[in-house]
């Protein structure tokens, strides 16, 4: 596993940051893992629902007025 080291952190945010620690049971250190992990979690979630919006953009579904697509499914499964 790789080793990060913050320097100069102002006395307020860690003072926040150990606050935050103790509320959820945890060291300083496993809190920063934990934030670092929820980030990176967010950071890649976001990269991907922007690649599926660029797909479902270039790729619009085209349904018939009254039409949903559970019935255009059953139609695609259907004709095979």
């Amino acid at each position: 596993m790789a080793t990060a080291t913050a320097r100069n952190v102002d006395d307020k945010d860690y003072a926040a940051l150990a606050e935050m620690a103790a509320a959820n049971g945890r060291s300083i250190s496993e809190e920063l893992r934990a934030l670092i992990a929820e980030a990176a979690r967010k950071r890649r979630l976001e990269e991907l629902m922007a690649k599926i919006r660029e797909v479902r953009e270039r790729n619009p579904l085209r349904l018939a007025p009254g039409e949903d697509a559970v019935s255009l499914i059953r139609a695609i499964r259907d004709e095979e």
